[in-house]
């Protein structure tokens, strides 16, 4: 065999041809093997991975074997298409899988390369077995885990036992909520697989399943332009071959479930699935799927639905059989492999403890925000940040400003306008701030708020619908301010707090602070009730937002805070009827 390495993905119609049939002749062929999976990823990661493409050709000169691989920017080595696909593995026949894995791992120890992290490998791939062997040969030190068990379900043979039926689950229960869907219309699926259909589709796909995960306490991937863009390459690609199957479920008119999926080679692979948030009670995912496999099984050209990777309780439901892929990772340093074998066996134990995972977690972010902050600043800022939270722990005074609302009516931001918060809004800043981490985390805790009700949110947005800014309000009484680290009273009966104010980064710097909080604080006004308002003493740029809003200094209280032992001075003070000062000038 002889081998060429490319650093690109050819456009070359060729190699494309004969890369997919040589796809065909492996185990359990795949779509996300093929050129196209290889070229999106190119097309899409290109600014962050560099293609590491092995290509083996026989004596003859025809392709035989085939490894899309490529670097990162800390010149690891992976799968190019470990972050995207289900499956992923060298394309090549078992007879030269040996000799193939072979000439590639000592190709990358040659090139310097001394890290290869390889994900997803069938576990019951030729080229799993190889790897191994050749790893071992090229002076690389092995460990391989089981990375996820894949839920599939095998379909009846069309051609085999007549009559013979694929048993469903729970198939009353899909019935009641089919029936509960049905009351804004008839429920009907849609299947779509050409590019004009199918990319017109993607954005709502997109806003769907972020605004889905916030809701659930996740971040979705298709938050980064990155991957939405390796869709619409996808989409572009996969269509004219007809592997692609884009699905929308309908409640009448509206669209309430959403996948993008794949038919390929008697696999119809379940890609990404996602809903409405508001008719989760009525499982409008479950639903979907139950009718999608159950459409698979009516299809002669189908014999397997591939529910892929994740473990998720509703598809070991369906799941009648299972495929293992494996984690295998290739060191040429002793401490980084014992290392890798130490983390995962940790891990593994750690899991085992609901608590001691949840601390793990915190302490890993707490790490990541760490290396974050010493990235942005720099070690001496950061070290700066630290003595002074040190010095916070040993002796604090933090002082904390009340302000009233006054009664001038707020003065006109059109063409913004104020709104209640809603899990699209939330997914549309997000995507709009995913690289800042800190409005990710305030539209993590937004999201929090809205499924729990305990609270009540407003956005303010522009003509186009993009959100600018976001505040909450709660009842004052009782309210809990961690700048205290108590609850506060109220000074008087019907009083509402607005609290937890934010601007993306991107729409900072146009007053929207203060265009919003006098907006709620008018709204809260016309229900008969108080708004309120705090800042911390030291933000400046706050209290003068708030000055320039209309809002009032009423009251201050002070925490103080020695060794772990904290005081309140100040006290609240206690009014029959909130005062409030009428301002008639405006800066």
């Amino acid at each position: 065999m002889r081998l060429v390495l490319l650093h690109e993905i050819p456009e070359d119609a060729a190699l494309r041809q004969q890369w997919n049939a040589l796809v065909l002749e492996t185990r359990g062929p795949q779509v996300f093997y093929t050129w196209e999976w290889a070229a999106a990823m190119h097309r899409a990661y290109g600014a962050s991975l560099r293609p590491l493409l092995f290509v083996g050709y026989a004596e003859d000169g025809s392709l035989c074997a085939v490894a899309a691989l490529a670097s990162d920017t800390a010149n690891r080595v992976s799968f190019l298409c470990a972050t995207t696909g289900d499956y992923c593995d060298f394309v090549v026949s078992e007879r030269d899988a040996g000799d193939f894995a072979t000439q590639v791992a000592e190709k990358l120890s040659e090139s310097g390369y001394r890290d290869l992290v390889l994900t997803n490998i069938p576990e019951d791939s030729p080229s799993f077995v190889a790897v191994k062997k050749a790893a071992k040969q090229a002076g690389f030190r092995i460990y391989a885990r089981t990375a996820y068990v894949c839920a599939q379900v095998r379909l009846p043979d069309a051609n085999g036992t007549p009559g013979a039926k694929l048993e469903l689950p729970r198939r009353r229960m899909v019935q009641r909520s089919l029936k509960a869907l049905a009351q804004a219309g008839p429920v009907t699926t849609e299947h779509e697989s050409t590019w004009e259909t199918v990319d017109p589709l993607l954005p709502e796909l997109a806003a769907a399943q972020v605004s889905r995960l916030l809701a659930n306490g996740k971040i979705s991937n298709l938050l980064r332009p990155e991957r939405r863009d390796f869709l619409r390459e996808l989409t572009r690609l996969l269509s004219p071959a007809g592997w692609l199957c884009f699905t929308r479920m309908k409640a009448g008119p509206r669209t309430i479930a959403w996948h993008y999926g794949f038919k390929f080679h008697g696999r119809w692979s379940l890609y990404q699935l996602t809903f409405v948030n508001d008719l989760e009670k009525h499982s409008p995912g479950f639903v979907l799927l139950f009718k999608l496999i159950e459409e698979a099984a009516l299809d002669p050209a189908m014999a397997t639905a591939d529910l892929g990777v994740g473990t998720e309780a509703y598809k070991e439901a369906f799941a009648n059989d299972s495929r293992r892929t494996m984690y295998v990772t290739l060191h040429r340093s002793r401490w980084k492999h014992w290392w890798e074998m130490a983390r995962y066996q940790a891990a593994t134990a750690v899991t085992s403890w609901p608590w001691a995972e949840r601390t793990a977690r915190a302490l890993r972010a707490k790490a990541e925000s760490v290396r974050r902050r010493l990235r942005e600043e720099g070690p001496k800022a950061a070290l700066g940040r630290a003595g002074s939270r040190i010095r916070g722990l040993i002796f604090s005074r933090e002082e904390v400003l009340f302000f009233e609302a006054g009664t001038a009516p707020p003065r006109s931001c059109e063409p913004r306008s104020l709104g209640p918060v809603s899990y699209e809004l939330l997914a549309e800043a997000a995507m709009r701030s995913y690289d800042d981490e800190e409005t990710m985390q305030y539209l993590l805790r937004s999201a929090k708020r809205q499924r729990e009700g305990n609270a009540e949110g407003f956005v303010l947005v522009d003509t186009e619908g993009r959100p600018l800014h976001f505040a909450w309000i709660a009842e004052f009484d009782g309210f809990f301010l961690s700048e205290l680290n108590a609850k506060v009273k109220a000074p008087a009966a019907d009083c509402v707090m607005i609290f937890d104010c934010w601007t993306p980064p991107g729409e900072r710097g146009h007053g929207y602070y203060a265009q919003t909080i006098e907006m709620v604080a008018q709204q809260i006004r016309e229900e008969g009730k108080h708004p309120w308002i705090f800042s911390a003493a030291s933000n400046v740029a706050s209290v003068r937002g708030l000055e320039r809003a209309g809002f009032q200094r009423r009251y201050a209280l002070v925490r103080q805070r020695i060794l772990g032992w904290q005081r309140i001075q100040g006290e609240t003070p206690t009014y029959d009827e909130a005062p409030v000062v009428e301002v008639s000038a405006r800066v």
